[in-house]
């Protein structure tokens, strides 16, 4: 009789841990998430991020960006948190690919920057956003 119940719990298991695997994946067998940073390297405080939308498709790229920009802010994304040791970051370069597989394609989907300005000065993203202009795909984006 135990073995009976241990094997019907062991096959309960089994199934809800399939069950959710496949929750949550697309046809392709991607998973979409929250975007999230897969690189990091800075430059002085220059900052260079690769990021995976983990999504098909990113619909409204300016907003996109955006979303992106305040989760740099905020220091939300999953994988990766910036330091401020030497404060925030003087700009911000992304280089952005729809799923981490992707990378090694290497095109990616599109690019954000946020760069200042006025170069030269000590401004950073978080304290003076009135100080940068934001660039997605090398084109100005009006504010």
């Amino acid at each position: 009789m135990k073995k009976k119940i241990i094997a019907l719990i062991s096959g309960a298991v089994i199934l809800i841990i399939a069950a959710g695997s496949i929750y949550g994946k697309s046809e392709s067998g991607h998973k979409e998430g929250e975007p999230d940073v897969v690189g990091t390297f800075s430059v002085n405080r220059d900052e260079n991020i690769t990021v995976v939308a983990n999504r098909g498709h990113i619909g409204d790229k300016e907003a996109f960006a955006r979303e992106l920009l305040q989760m740099y802010k905020d220091d939300s994304f999953y994988s990766t948190k910036f330091s401020t040791d030497r404060g925030y970051a003087t700009s911000l370069d992304m280089n952005i690919y729809l799923w981490k597989e992707d990378i090694e394609d290497g095109e990616s989907v599109m690019t954000a920057e946020y760069r200042p300005v006025e170069y030269g000065e000590d401004y950073d993203v978080v304290n003076n956003p009135d100080k940068f202009q934001l660039y997605i795909d090398g084109k100005e984006v009006e504010e």
